[in-house]
C-alpha cells in the first residue's frame, strides 16, 4: 500500500536524523475538493508531491511501518476521493505508534468509530477559513457542517482531542478570524493555526503570506483564548484589524495542534522566519 510521507519523515526512513516526533503521511491520488489554496485538488496543475512548502515522497507503507513505529505520533492527512475512509483505516491500522492523528473532512459516525478502533486518539479537520470566505475558498462542505462534525467527533475522542485547522491570511478579517477561534475553543475544540503559504499552480499562487507580526498576534490571541480569556477582553482592534493582544505567555509561538506536532518548514523557508517555531531547526 503506497502513501506519501513528508520530507522530514522520509529523511529519517532513509537513515537520517529524526527532526520531529511525529511522522507525517498523506493519501495518494489527489483530491476531489477544490480549495483554492491547496496543491492537492485534481483540477489544479500544482505538483501533488507538495503540500504547502513541504515535499512528500512515495513509500510502500508495509516496508517502512516498523521504522515509523519509532515516532511518538503518526499523522495521516486524507484527501477526498472514492474509498478514502476505508483506505485511511487500512493505513492507520498498519502503523504502530503510541499516538495517531487523522485529518479528514466530515465523515459519518461509523467512520469515526473505525478511526478510533485503528488507534486514532486525535482527529483534525481542515475548516481552514471563516464562514464568510467559504464560497470563495471552495470548501467541499459548509462551515456549519464542519463545526457540527467536530462537535460529533469530540463526543468520540474527548474534549480538546479534536482540532479545527485554521489558515490565517486567506483574505478574512481579523475580527471574524478571532471570533471563529473563540467559537471552537468555547466548545473545547482545539485550534491548529497555519499561516497562508502561496503554492505554485493554485489560484492563490500570487497572494503573499501574512506578515510575521500579524501572525504572532493571532498566535497570542489563540493562547489567551485557550487560557479562558474572551476576544472582547484581550483583543484590540482598529476597525476589523487586530492591532494588539493584552495577553502573553511563553509558548505562544509554538505550533498548535496534536501532541508532538511541530510541522517544521510547513509555512516557511528554512532560512527565513519561523512562523510555527520560536527557533530555527538546525541539521
Amino acid at each position: 500500500m503506497k502513501v506519501l510521507v513528508s520530507a522530514g519523515t522520509f529523511h529519517f526512513l532513509k537513515g537520517g536524523r529524526k527532526y520531529s516526533e511525529t511522522a507525517y503521511a498523506l493519501l495518494i491520488g489527489g483530491c476531489k475538493a477544490s480549495c483554492i489554496f491547496c496543491s492537492q485538488p485534481v483540477v489544479y496543475s500544482a505538483d501533488k508531491t507538495f503540500l504547502s512548502r513541504v515535499r512528500w515522497y512515495e513509500v510502500e507503507l508495509e516496508e517502512v511501518a516498523g521504522k515509523l513505529s519509532e515516532f511518538k505520533r503518526f499523522c495521516l492527512q486524507t484527501v477526498v476521493k472514492d474509498g478514502f475512509e476505508e483506505e485511511s483505516v487500512r493505513v492507520l491500522s498498519t502503523v504502530r505508534t503510541p499516538g495517531k492523528s487523522v485529518t479528514t473532512v466530515p465523515v459519518g459516525p461509523e467512520a469515526l468509530k473505525r478511526f478510533k478502533e485503528a488507534g486514532v486518539d486525535y482527529l483534525g479537520s481542515g475548516v481552514d477559513t471563516v464562514p464568510s470566505m467559504f464560497d470563495r475558498v471552495g470548501k467541499p462542505f459548509s462551515f456549519d457542517e464542519y463545526f457540527d462534525f467536530l462537535l460529533r467527533a469530540r463526543e468520540v475522542f474527548g474534549e480538546w482531542r479534536v482540532v479545527a485547522h485554521l489558515i490565517y491570511g486567506l483574505g478574512e478579517s481579523d475580527r471574524e478570524f478571532a471570533e471563529v477561534m473563540e467559537a471552537f475553543i468555547r466548545e473545547k475544540v482545539n485550534v491548529a493555526l497555519f499561516a497562508f503559504t502561496p503554492v505554485k499552480g493554485t489560484p492563490l499562487e500570487s497572494r503573499g503570506p501574512p506578515s510575521l507580526r500579524k501572525y504572532r498576534l493571532v498566535q497570542r490571541l489563540r493562547l489567551a483564548l485557550m487560557h479562558g480569556k474572551r476576544v472582547n477582553e484581550v483583543a484590540v482592534f482598529d476597525g476589523d484589524e487586530l492591532v494588539d493582544v493584552k495577553f502573553d505567555l511563553p509558548g505562544s509561538q509554538l505550533t498548535s495542534g496534536c501532541p508532538h506536532c511541530d510541522r517544521p518548514y510547513y509555512n516557511e523557508h528554512p532560512l527565513g522566519y519561523q512562523y510555527n517555531l520560536p527557533y530555527t531547526v538546525r541539521a
